[in-house]
């Protein structure tokens, strides 16, 4: 569950931080106050689309900051391992800290437990974490592939869905191989001798790695042979081999400081360091003689190393400039090679392929739709179940499955979304045909079925936290009572936070936050300021009566608020039993 969101710099809120508890948390406040926000700062920690317009003016950037604290149970063993494998982080104590910053260029910044991460791991993470809907997803229900989605979600039929549209992605590419190989065969054959050729002429010459640079190291060095003998030689006179030299000096100091050393302890330290003097002036002789002795070469060897570098730099001016680009450029080659032989291969084979790629998409589309209709009753009579409490005893739900497809066809008529369409078709009279709900339900409707479908859902434990953006606004008061309970009893598994007008809905809540606009300061210098504060039992009723009647202290309507929170207790008591 989401236990603290804290909010920095989002547009009109300067500061908030919301302490939220399990069950149904109800966030009102007048239209324009600020509440919309509230959404907004979750939408920004499940990975959505931020602008640099959401920072507040005069501020550098915004950050929303959710504290999560995860219980026992599959979905948490799944965000441990997320945060695990999306940036290397760790859950400590059940506790987990994300974060989203959003800088004025609308460049975003993710920390997932104090860890820097992706975005794309954020919106991985998201989805795990908490559901977002709002007023659009009754129009979004009514698309074919969100009917699908919706009925996976249900039969647990979601990873199939995956598996069969990467078939189904494979057996496409498949064909458009075979499409290729029987288009352009001259063009084609004439680019594969031409790559064969670059990828010869670049294996001919056998470039070793860093070959290049030890090679003009040795050029260097073949080139100057008797500047560097005569150089070593002067050095080794100087520090070891002359009448009068340094080893020689060394060693005469180094006895005198030893001889003072025994007389003053205190210049043990210098005889100490007058001994290391002395062995490494003996180290630096020997690395010269080493040199020395590297001297002793072929003066032909200097022709041999001309020729190679002449070779390897003529290759490098048709496939470099650099060693790095020349083996890049043979990797590509060798590449294209690959895929362009691939190509001209028999189109016997890339059509048996087709086939094959074809028949293994078909067969998972075939399991998909079995699982599809075995689930559909189920679901369409659990959305039903759910509509005769929000008032509609008589629609009835049910879920149509578009016919399999020849395996001739699959490939023409199939979506990543399944072989076959999914529709919901609804009959909300008796005695009426169903209709598919795009064409039939009005917006009231479309809003009652969307609750059911997600109190449906939400039975199947998809995500711990689900917020609802005024889904109930196209409900009206009548039916608040009914909604209000239905979000409840969602609560009752699952955290629940829904921006909402009505006060019916509203009396159902465990936690009310209000959301409120203020201006403040000078008529130069003014600023307006969002707040977001919890209310107590009596503040409650005095927001409810304003929800209501738009006046919180007005007698009779504080009188009705009081009423809705009595009917609202004493359903929930009905459920509790």
């Amino acid at each position: 569950m989401l236990h603290t969101l804290v909010i920095r710099n989002l547009a009109l809120i300067e500061h908030a931080e919301v302490r939220l508890a399990e069950g149904l948390t109800v966030v009102s406040g007048e239209t324009g106050g600020g509440k919309s926000l509230l959404i907004t700062a979750l939408k920004l920690l499940r990975g959505e689309r931020a602008s640099a317009g959401l920072v507040r003016h005069g501020a550098d950037e915004l950050e929303v900051d959710g504290e999560f604290r995860l219980g026992e149970g599959e979905r948490s063993r799944i965000v441990t391992r997320l945060v695990t494998e999306l940036c290397g982080g760790s859950v400590e104590e059940g506790l987990l800290v994300v974060s989203r910053l959003v800088d004025r260029q609308g460049k975003s910044r993710v920390r997932i437990g104090g860890r820097p991460a992706t975005l794309a791991a954020l919106r991985e993470l998201g989805a795990v974490l908490l559901e977002i809907h709002g007023q659009g997803d009754s129009r979004a229900l009514m698309r074919p592939e969100i009917q699908s989605e919706t009925l996976d979600a249900f039969a647990g039929t979601t990873a199939l869905r995956v598996q069969f549209a990467t078939a189904l992605h494979g057996a496409r590419a498949a064909q458009q191989r075979l499409i290729d190989a029987s288009a352009n065969v001259r063009e084609r054959q004439q680019r594969l001798e031409f790559l064969r050729f670059q990828r010869g002429a670049m294996h001919d010459l056998q470039l070793a790695e860093g070959e290049l640079d030890e090679l003009e190291q040795e050029h260097q060095l073949l080139g100057n042979l008797d500047e560097m003998r005569q150089r070593l030689d002067e050095a080794i006179d100087v520090l070891q081999d002359g009448e009068t030299n340094a080893a020689d000096l060394l060693a005469r100091a180094a006895r005198a400081v030893a001889d003072a050393a025994a007389i003053d302890r205190r210049l043990e330290g210098a005889a100490e360091r007058m001994g290391e003097i002395e062995q490494l002036v003996a180290d630096v002789c020997r690395d010269l003689q080493s040199g020395q002795g590297r001297l002793d070469l072929d003066p032909s060897r200097l022709s041999a190393v001309v020729d190679r570098l002449d070779e390897i730099h003529t290759a490098l001016k048709r496939f470099g400039p650099t060693e790095g680009e020349f083996r890049q450029r043979l990797r590509d080659v060798e590449a294209e090679l690959a895929a362009a032989e691939e190509l001209a291969a028999d189109p016997e084979q890339l059509a048996a392929a087709v086939r094959e790629a074809v028949e293994q998409a078909a067969a998972l589309g075939r399991k998909l739709v079995r699982a599809r209709t075995k689930a559909s009753k189920a679901f369409a009579d659990s959305i039903r179940g759910e509509l005769v409490d929000l008032g509609m005893p008589h629609a009835e739900i049910r879920v149509a499955i578009g016919e399999e497809p020849a395996n001739e066809r699959l490939l023409e008529v199939a979506t990543d979304h399944g072989p076959s369409v999914v529709d919901l078709e609804v009959r909300l009279n008796p005695g009426e045909p169903f209709h598919s709900m795009r064409d039939t339900a009005s917006g009231g409707e479309l809003a009652r079925i969307v609750l059911a479908v997600k109190k449906t859902l939400a039975d199947q434990d998809r995500v711990p936290l689900l917020v609802l953006d005024e889904i109930d606004a196209e409900i009206g008061g009548r039916l608040g009572l009914a909604v209000g309970r239905k979000l409840h009893d969602v609560a009752r598994h699952h955290q629940v936070i829904i921006v909402t007008h009505l006060a019916p809905v509203a009396a159902f809540a465990q936690h009310h936050f209000l959301v409120n606009k203020a201006v403040s300061g000078k008529a130069d210098d003014a600023r307006t300021r969002s707040t977001v504060r919890q209310l107590d039992a009596g503040e409650v009723e005095k927001e409810l009566a304003a929800m209501a009647t738009g006046d919180g202290a007005d007698t009779t309507a504080l009188q009705q608020a009081r009423r809705l929170v009595e009917k609202a207790r004493a359903a929930q008591g009905e459920a509790a039993g």
